[in-house]
């Protein structure tokens, strides 16, 4: 008899409960896997970017003058900047929601070059065509849109003089993501939607700044910030990764949400391991006096009972990486909008295993030095 053999005739001694503890084993991974990867690509995953985004002070909803631009640019520190306005739109459907961007179409390109490829070609005709735009791959696919195809689209921020919020364009190409970025939205003309629009017009939703490669990020936002103080429309100047973090507290706190979630199904699954290897120790106390008869040492009996226990959380974690996989794969296109990097990616499945170990060690350890103290004389207390 080696360890192995041991291991499968402890499992298979009781089926059913040992079934049960990998099923809420693997609830409670499964769990983890899909909020956490949920939370990673809402938050556009671990992406560190130098460049910064400029809002209102006062609410990242509220629009600043595109006065600033000029005034932005001349900064020392500065390498290149841009502007946007950005808005909900719908197309023909007033439930299809999209996002529509107008921006500059040189600066803009440039400013989000690492993160998306455009097709020369396409920006050229873009910065010809007042009323062209480019579209994502993700919207473009799901609508069935394609070069040279008129569009039109309904803005919820852009209001004409008339009232009306309706916007023709003109597709000139077609944008995809790198790694995994939203294609979700359309790209316009600045200069085509403000001279159209009756509110807000000469105001833009933010400012890019990308600094100079050999000046801090703090010495830039404080200049920026520094330069608009006591204006009426005071700024604030963010990282793009914390811009990104605040625009997602905006609708919720999802790593709070994760955290608690996850915590609570961990903390149940920790008391039910726990308690049933227990009373699986107390069960076989005449079995693991045989075998300290029988020339197992205390430091194997040990290994036996922690090897139960990281194999029930091994079999969990397996069964839960299915169940998560599955659930993603279903949730990726309908999330797409709002979870544009939806995937189970290699760093959440090693947090995963990771965990999985910890929990079982801790699971573990105390039955197992229960049973590691159960004397051979328990053969002869036991009927």
């Amino acid at each position: 008899m080696n360890r192995f053999t041991l291991l499968k005739r402890t499992i298979a001694r009781k089926p059913v409960r040992s079934l049960l503890l990998i099923a809420s084993i693997a609830i409670a991974f499964s769990i983890q896997l899909v909020l956490t990867s949920f939370e990673r690509g809402f938050l556009g995953g671990a992406v560190v970017s130098e460049r910064l985004i400029v809002t209102n002070k006062v609410g990242d909803a509220l629009p600043l003058p595109i006065s600033y631009y000029d005034k932005i640019q001349a900064l020392p520190g500065i390498a290149a900047a841009t502007y946007m306005a950005r808005s909900r739109a719908t197309y023909r459907d007033p439930t299809n929601f999209l996002g529509l961007t107008a921006v500059e179409p040189q600066t803009f390109a440039a400013f989000i070059d690492d993160q998306y490829d455009i097709p020369a070609t396409a920006l050229a005709r873009f910065g010809e065509l007042r009323n062209g735009a480019i579209v994502g791959r993700s919207i473009a696919a799901q609508e069935g849109w394609a070069t040279g195809q008129t569009i039109t689209l309904h803005a919820s921020n852009f209001i004409k003089a008339g009232g009306g919020s309706d916007f023709e364009f003109e597709i000139v190409g077609i944008l995809d993501g790198k790694q995994s970025a939203d294609t979700h939205f359309v790209m316009a003309r600045y200069d085509y939607i403000d001279a159209d629009r009756d509110a807000d017009r000469d105001t833009v939703s933010a400012f890019g700044i990308v600094p100079k490669k050999d000046v801090r990020a703090d010495d830039v936002i404080g200049a920026v910030d520094g330069l608009f103080a006591n204006s009426a429309f005071e700024t604030r100047t963010r990282t793009e990764t914390e811009f990104m973090r605040a625009f997602v507290a905006q609708f919720a706190d999802v790593a709070t949400i994760v955290r608690l979630v996850v915590g609570v199904a961990f903390v149940t699954i920790l008391m039910i391991v726990a308690n049933t290897m227990f009373f699986a120790i107390r069960e076989r106390t005449r079995e693991i006096g045989v075998l300290k008869v029988l020339g197992f040492s205390r430091r194997s009996i040990l290994g036996a009972v922690l090897l139960e226990t990281f194999a029930l959380f091994a079999a969990g974690l397996c069964l839960a990486l299915g169940f998560a996989y599955t659930a993603i794969s279903m949730l990726r296109e309908p999330l797409r909008t709002i979870v544009p990097d939806l995937m189970l990616t290699p760093q959440v499945i090693v947090e995963a295993v990771a965990l999985a170990a910890l929990l079982a060690l801790a699971t573990g350890a105390a039955p197992a030095f229960n049973a590691m103290r159960i004397p051979p004389s328990a053969v002869l207390r036991e009927r």
